[in-house]
């Protein structure tokens, strides 16, 4: 009696045809991350506002009261700061709202230590105590033109006013911020009189990029036809270029190629006959 031929073994799926099999692989990662820090951020800021209406249902005047209504105050801020952060999670310039979320986090703890703690190390210890609030004001700036820039980085719409008005934004931004820290860690920077009037100017620009560009970029897209949306393969179809595919032992990369590259040969002249 014959034995029965071994099946042939099925090639494991390279890292190109996994990728095909499953295209939002990385779509659903980074959608789990954002729903993650929105979690993070809507627990952290619910807690604190419970928080908050406990304590304003006991003693208002006490010391307590008013660190615990602080605190709540300060984590909804930081919150809004750190979801700014958030919205840019899955983009090409994702590593800034992750940057911006870290800033957000660094402004909390410092925040909350001055509010909770006694950072300031006894009544001499001046010194230490203009660090501390220096830090803690550069890193609170540092957030604010950070959450600000990210939301000005959601805009999609790449006509010429915004693709000229977003880098020049965002560089009147960082200018402001740096003359700001400037300021703020070299005394003797104050008496610059015209250090502090480019500031000024500066900041004044920075603003009114903050407000026209989203402004232009909303009413520039209320005004364009909406696009037709690009064809996609459904999964069925993806599947079955899987399973073509495996039986031709190559990738699917290679196997869709091999049929566009045949199908845009130019025929012979006996093939026309």
């Amino acid at each position: 009696m014959s034995q029965p031929t071994p099946s042939p073994s099925v090639p494991r799926p390279s890292a190109a045809t996994a990728s095909v099999s499953d295209p939002n692989a990385p779509r659903r990662s980074v959608r789990i991350l954002r729903r993650t820090i929105v979690i993070v951020i809507v627990v952290t800021f619910s807690l604190a506002a419970a928080g908050g209406i406990i304590v304003l249902l006991g003693d208002v005047e006490s010391e307590a009261t008013f660190k615990v209504i602080g605190t709540t105050a300060l984590t909804g801020a930081v919150s809004v700061a750190a979801f700014c952060g958030a919205t840019l999670i899955g983009r090409r310039v994702q590593w800034f709202g992750i940057v911006t979320i870290g800033l957000a986090v660094v402004t909390l703890g410092l925040a909350l230590w001055f509010l909770w703690g006694d950072p300031f190390g006894g009544p001499d210890n001046y010194e230490f105590w203009d660090f501390l609030f220096k830090a803690l004001s550069s890193f609170a700036l540092l957030t604010a033109v950070a959450s600000v820039s990210s939301l000005i980085l959601l805009l999609t719409v790449r006509t010429q006013v915004v693709r000229i008005g977003l880098p020049i934004t965002l560089g009147l931004l960082a200018a402001g911020t740096c003359l700001t820290l400037v300021t703020t860690w070299v005394e003797s920077a104050w008496e610059l009189e015209w250090l502090n009037r480019i500031n000024g100017i500066v900041w004044i620009l920075a603003a009114l990029g903050v407000v026209v560009v989203p402004l232009t970029s909303l009413l520039l897209k209320a005004g364009t036809k909406p696009a037709e949306a690009s064809p996609t393969l459904s999964p069925a179809m993806l599947e079955r270029v899987d399973a073509a595919a495996r039986a031709e032992g190559i990738t699917a990369d290679a196997l869709i190629d091999r049929l566009l590259t045949a199908e845009s040969r130019t025929p012979s002249a006996d093939e026309c006959r």
